[in-house]
């Protein structure tokens, strides 16, 4: 099964989903079937956004007489009980006392911030195979776990049989009810559907988006879009065939949809009870306990939300992300802005720096009862936080740089056992009362800078034929840098190419070699990809598996003499990179140009002419400071490497050999953050094999390299392609040779970043600092993967 990203916003055909049901584990619907459909042609299909994870989350039961006992019934629904389900998707058909269909996916379905839509096509009549068909997000899963049942041909199913429908909670058994939102539910009779009829792959985005379905229903069909708020059931098929519901009332229907998907609360960033579709957190003990939300808040423009509390010891505001959970005031994070109800009926509009007051509003308001809304404003425009209360407006204003961070979050905090934030972004029928302020969910997103990853980043994977002159297509765009790396079965070096060098001129990222020349290999970089020979090992050995990494700068480059050292480069300020060369001049202290128009976040610099180390730097080590993507050594202090933070124009070089020798030639690969494309940072381990450090990217990583910074590790480098679905586990190291290694439950991919699920040490020692870079899909167009 593909990855694949889409939607949070409507279609090329401008279908608009306005409303779903939000499911709290309490409430479901239920209907009286009186007669057996067709029970070898069928279709259930519909979106989610799952909230809670680790549960039997049910979504569909049909029974044909009572549960227990019945040889005729089905089930839809997460956490399978098959070998090692957790929160995979599952579905059986029982018919005639046996299993027809018995399979869960092996994908793990983790994500609480975007919608995904399901589908499930019986279709035993057909001769189209599997005859039990599922989809995610329009594509056919084919991974599926061993020791299950696949059905035959010509056989029934126990779906669409005279009895009981019951849909969110499963007959018979407790804790199997669904947790989140659902929406635009279909049932088709007689139908075996395909996902072109109730989506499309954007031609903009390449993502999976709603369209309206305009096919028959047949006599049982039906279709639930919970748009009438008096009658949740209420089918509008034209079948008349309405559900009964049972503890839902109109407040269930929410406008967070797949169309416009609304800010909640994230079940994989920090403490707390979470209810309510992921609106309400509640304290576990005396002390604070903080989330963060699913979206972060971008770097301009004007947000709100509201927010009450159930009783005092309460704050809420913005923070960076991966910041300690628990008490922001005292967790030493930097640069939070608040409001903090401390149990003293006084409230604070404060800046604080590493638990200390910078800048407090004036006049700042008393407490305000338990249970009442209060507004919170967030105006990134002007760098302000403020609170309006009783139609009252106050503001804290702070000239530091913290609150202009692209990758702030909001988050709440509550102490004491029960203690309850409830927050609204609009989705329960909050508007902004404050000019000019939007609601946070992806409608009210600005559009992003780069709409679609692969127009300047792709993967692409190839068999090597040993033959003359194969062409490797796919990237999408003339690549300006090509890394490539055997994956199997043999273990050879990485092959490093790119345009101002010229094609075929090699390094590798393994080794400290001095540029190598296999221009009979890698013989151009052509329109869609590359072209390489017939060369065993390095490019193109015959049977054996590569992955290509490519991105897009701006072709062969042209000279740049505005800083010390003139350099060649080809740059595009558009996604943040850019790949330059340089002749060093054997002084300390010298800028080099980057063209980029921003400050870089990640460089790394390698001698050509002669060997030398892969010398890096990244944001989160800082200057003078060394480490090498050729090594697992730690960071340690180095005053001959990058010897100033790099600005908008330039970047600062000492003198060492490995990045500026009086006689030597250097390449280096220079990467700024572009927001929704790309994020560059750090976050710190916590030792946890289930819950580990959620990292905030804002937009889904379809590539992400990684390293321990503070201690001996090797790198590792994840990407969507030679890996599909969660949980990731196919590694490569860049500063090593060796094959791709298939790991256990590494961490998850997810749609506004990743969630590590691993003890190992190379991704989540307890206490240790770890880097980054990402490059994927912005969040406004991606769907739960």
């Amino acid at each position: 099964m593909s990855i694949i990203q889409g939607t949070s916003k409507s279609s090329a055909a401008g279908y608009s989903i306005d409303q779903s049901l939000r499911l709290d584990g309490t409430g479901d619907m239920s209907r009286t079937v009186s007669s057996d459909g067709n029970l070898r042609t069928w279709t259930f299909a519909f979106w989610l956004k799952r909230s809670t994870f680790g549960t039997n989350g049910g979504v569909g039961f049909n029974v044909g007489g009572t549960y227990v006992s019945a040889d005729n019934r089905s089930i839809f629904r997460f956490h399978s009980s098959l070998s090692g389900g957790d929160d995979d998707w599952y579905w059986a058909e029982r018919s005639g006392a046996a299993w027809r269909e018995d399979q869960a996916t092996t994908s793990m379905h983790r994500d609480p911030a975007a919608w995904a839509h399901y589908m499930c096509v019986w279709d035993t009549d057909g001769g189209t195979t599997p005859r039990a068909r599922r989809y995610i997000n329009g594509v056919l899963v084919s991974d599926l776990k061993s020791g299950g049942t696949a059905v035959a041909a010509n056989v029934d199913s126990g779906t669409n049989r005279a009895g009981t429908f019951q849909l969110f909670d499963q007959p018979g058994f407790a804790g199997r009810e669904f947790e989140g939102y659902a929406a635009d539910m279909f049932f088709l009779d007689g139908v075996a559907a395909t996902p072109s009829d109730f989506g499309e792959f954007s031609s903009d985005t390449g993502q999976f988006v709603p369209i309206a379905y305009s096919g028959s229903f047949g006599s049982n069909g039906f279709y639930l879009d919970f748009a009438d708020s008096s009658d949740l059931g209420k089918d509008v098929s034209g079948n008349s065939n309405h559900f009964t519901t049972s503890s839902l009332s109109s407040s269930a229907q929410v406008t967070d949809s797949p169309t416009d998907n609304h800010c909640v609360l994230n079940a994989l960033d920090g403490a707390g009870t979470l209810s309510d579709g992921n609106l309400v957190n509640a304290a576990t003990g005396s002390g604070f306990v903080s989330r963060r939300a699913t979206i972060g808040i971008p770097s301009s423009g004007k947000w709100a939300f509201r927010v009450k509390k159930s009783a005092n010891n309460f704050m809420v505001g913005v923070m960076a992300p991966q910041a300690t959970d628990g008490d922001p005031d005292t967790n030493g994070v930097d640069a939070v802005f608040y409001y903090d109800e401390d149990g003293t009926s006084s409230g604070d509009i404060q800046t604080r720096r590493s638990g200390s007051k910078v800048v407090e509003a004036t006049n700042p308001p008393a407490g305000i009862a338990a249970d009442t809304f209060m507004e919170v404003l967030i105006d990134k425009d002007n760098n302000r936080l403020g609170v309006v209360i009783g139609g009252t407006s106050y503001i804290a204003v702070d000239s530091g740089v913290a609150i202009q961070d692209t990758m702030t979050q909001i988050f709440v905090a509550t102490a004491g056992s029960g203690v309850t934030a409830t927050v609204d972004f609009g989705q329960s029928g909050f508007t902004p009362s404050q000019t000019g302020y939007k609601a946070l969910s992806t409608a009210n997103l600005d559009d992003p800078t780069i709409a679609n990853s692969s127009d300047y980043f792709n993967t692409v994977l190839y068999t090597g034929n040993g033959a003359t002159g194969q062409s490797i297509t796919g990237v999408g765009f003339q690549p300006d840098f090509t890394w490539t790396k055997i994956r199997s079965p043999n273990a050879y070096s990485h092959q490093l190419f790119d345009a101002v060098r010229g094609a075929g001129k090699n390094i590798q990222s393994n080794a400290s070699n001095a540029e190598g020349d296999l221009t009979s290999e890698f013989i151009s970089f052509d329109s869609d990809g590359f072209t390489i020979d017939d060369v065993a090992q390095n490019v193109n050995e015959s049977g054996s598996s590569y992955v290509s990494w490519n991105w897009k700068a701006n072709g062969s480059g042209s000279s740049d003499s505005s800083g010390d050292i003139t350099a060649n480069v080809s740059a595009s300020p558009t996604s943040g990179f850019a790949v330059l060369t340089y002749s060093g001049n054997g002084s300390d202290n010298q800028t080099i140009p980057h063209g980029l128009g921003t400050a870089p976040k990640m460089i790394i610099t390698k001698r050509r002419d002669s060997s030398g180390n892969w010398t890096t730097y990244h944001d989160a080590v800082g200057i003078n400071q060394v480490f090498y993507l050729n090594s697992t050594s730690a960071a340690a202090s180095n005053t001959e490497q990058y010897r100033a933070v790099p600005t908008s124009s330039v970047y600062t070089v000492g003198v060492g050999g490995d990045i500026n020798n009086s006689s030597g030639t250097y390449v280096a690969y220079v990467f700024a953050e572009v927001e929704g494309y790309s994020a560059i940072g750090s976050y710190i381990g916590n030792g946890s094999a289930t819950d580990g450090p959620f990292v905030y990217t804002g937009m889904a990583p379809r590539f992400i390299l990684f390293r321990v910074s503070s201690t001996s590790d090797a790198w590792q480098i994840y990407d969507t392609e030679r890996y599909t679905f969660n949980p990731f586990g196919k590694t490569i190291a860049p500063n090593s040779s060796a094959v791709e290694s298939s790991l256990s439950q590494r961490l998850d991919i997810l749609s506004n970043g990743f969630k590590i699920r691993t003890t190992n040490t190379a991704l989540n020692g307890s206490g240790q600092t770890y880097i980054y870079m990402a490059f994927g899909d912005p969040f406004k167009t991606a769907t739960a993967r």
